[in-house]
């Protein structure tokens, strides 16, 4: 086994990232054992995702976490130029098929936090499912990023587990890496004590459960829509 050493704040957060246990997301959309509704329903996007489009101008966004590229596909279909990222090359090649008439995707296989972004911003920031898989310490990057990656009037829109649902249970910090857990589910307080320091929190909502021609909706979820303060 190598040296560990830890010499930088990066050093620590990769030795953190040891300790949990990460999901093998190739192996989750090779395999398709799990019958996740956005992997059943992989054409589909997010009904919160539709309503926020009919509500707000936007004209370009970028996906955290974009799987095989529904929510990216609705958005581009609807002409707004799209960044969507994904550490699995499955996933990402899955999309890219289905993508190939849509010159205003852009997608990209990598872990979110090494893409090199160059000082662009957008109108919109999505990320359905990738927040809650998150170990405490990525999490900090995460909402730097997220402030530099916004517009000025720009829109965050998160999907996440919801705490006291049936699905991921909700733990505190410390207990994520105790337990060696790959996913949490957050409370509403724990969401605006997380975020409400940097961001406006205009609505924490549980969705419901539908699954339509048109878009899926997942009750084990928080929606929310902030914007920086």
């Amino acid at each position: 086994m190598d040296k560990i050493e830890i010499n930088s704040f990066e050093d620590l957060f990769n030795v953190l990232d040891r300790i949990n246990e990460s999901i093998d997301w190739n192996s989750f959309y090779e395999k398709r054992v799990m019958k996740a509704p956005f992997l059943v329903n992989n054409m589909l996007p997010d009904k919160m995702v539709t309503e926020f489009v009919k509500e707000h101008s936007i004209r370009d966004a970028v996906e955290f976490g974009c799987g095989e590229g529904r929510n990216a596909i609705f958005l581009a279909k609807r002409g707004i130029d799209v960044t969507a990222i994904d550490s699995s090359d499955i996933a990402i090649r899955n999309a890219k098929e289905k993508t190939e008439d849509l010159k205003n995707v852009k997608l990209i296989c990598s872990d979110f936090l090494a893409v090199d972004f160059a000082d662009r911003k957008y109108d919109l920031v999505l990320d359905s499912g990738m927040f809650h898989h998150l170990a405490p310490h990525r999490r900090l990057q995460y909402r730097e990023l997220l402030k530099g990656l916004l517009k000025e009037n720009g829109f965050f829109v998160l999907l996440c587990f919801a705490a006291g649902e049936d699905g991921a249970e909700e733990l505190d910090d410390l207990e994520f890496y105790t337990k060696r857990n790959t996913g949490v589910a957050f409370s509403e307080q724990r969401l605006r004590d997380f975020f409400g320091s940097d961001f406006e929190i205009i609505s924490i909502e549980k969705r419901g459960q539908e699954i339509t021609e048109e878009y899926i909706d997942i009750p084990l979820l928080y929606g929310c829509v902030m914007k920086l303060k």
